[in-house]
């Protein structure tokens, strides 16, 4: 077992799945790369073996040495700008693009590995102007274009049986939530449950699959309750609840408990409701978010009169 390697363990985990060449590599690299990879004829650069990991259901932490300083500093720096999308700290998003892309320019090579960085990066830049008001069928647009590099065929709704990395999804995710943003609720709405589907299918315990998931599953619920769905959105944020508790995942806990609240509401069950509301605002406060706390009960005491 000490001699078996990444190219090893890649085709192993491909054939367990029955997956062909074609099916990992696509987007990533060329089969005719994967294979050489799996044969042990050349090594993945982390980039490139971080997504075809991420394809088969895997973290991708192979232990996999830098081939240079700068592809050591881009991970580095693709991370924070992950981190700091999830915090929506947009100027440091904004700096943190202005450093990849000087070092992207300093790549030696150009390979897939950097297509999936550029990739990265356009989406950054996207999430950038959504927030300074971009208008939501361009943000849709500018989305099919990104997700495009990696997916040509991708046809807005379907996914083909396609496997994906965690960015993909994460694309994939704020294209539905453009969707919705122009008015095209149930595109929105097809597209994010084939996306909870394959991950339910896609080892959810990996890292990025388990802070996605629940995220999938806070915007179903939502927009189930705005359409008057309240079983439909009470067992999504049930769903949602149940997986952060188990996983430990409380980034969209206390907005999960918002929408079960809502969906109480609506199905008359006050008492309920306002429990939920409580629930969420406590939540809220003990994460040192007092704003959005604030914000909480002045919306459970407009929108259903529970104070």
């Amino acid at each position: 077992m000490s001699n078996y390697t990444i190219g090893e363990v890649l085709r192993d985990l491909r054939e367990r799945q029955k997956y062909s060449q074609e099916e990992v590599s696509y987007g990533i690299c060329t089969p005719s790369t994967l294979s050489r990879i799996e044969n042990g004829l050349q090594i993945p650069g982390k980039k490139i073996l971080e997504g075809l990991m991420q394809r088969l259901g895997m973290g991708g932490g192979m232990g996999v040495a830098y081939q240079n300083r700068e592809e050591m500093e881009r991970h580095q720096l693709e991370r924070r700008l992950t981190r700091s999308l999830g915090r929506g700290d947009f100027a440091e998003v904004k700096r943190l693009i202005r450093l990849i892309e000087e070092n992207i320019q300093k790549a030696v090579r150009k390979d897939y590995g950097l297509k999936m960085v550029e990739q990265y990066v356009r989406f950054a830049r996207i999430m950038v102007k959504k927030r300074e008001g971009e208008a939501p069928e361009q943000v849709l647009w500018m989305l099919m274009e990104v997700i495009r590099m990696t997916i040509p065929d991708f046809d807005g709704i379907h996914l083909q049986d396609r496997l994906l990395t965690f960015h993909e999804i994460s694309i994939l995710d704020n294209i539905g939530c453009a969707y919705h943003d122009k008015g095209d609720l149930w595109s929105g709405v097809r597209l994010l449950f084939e996306l909870k589907e394959y991950m339910e299918g896609h080892a959810l315990g990996g890292e990025g699959l388990s802070v996605k998931y629940p995220v999938i599953l806070q915007n179903l619920s939502s927009w189930m309750e705005q359409e008057k769905r309240f079983e439909d959105a009470l067992h999504l944020c049930q769903a949602g609840i149940d997986y952060c508790i188990e996983h430990g995942r409380l980034h969209v806990f206390p907005m999960l408990i918002r929408n079960k609240a809502c969906a109480l509401a609506g199905m008359g069950q006050y008492d309920l409701a306002r429990q939920c509301f409580r629930q969420s605002i406590a939540m809220l406060q003990a994460m040192n978010q007092q704003e959005r706390a604030e914000e909480m009960k002045k919306y459970a005491e407009v929108n259903y009169g529970i104070s």
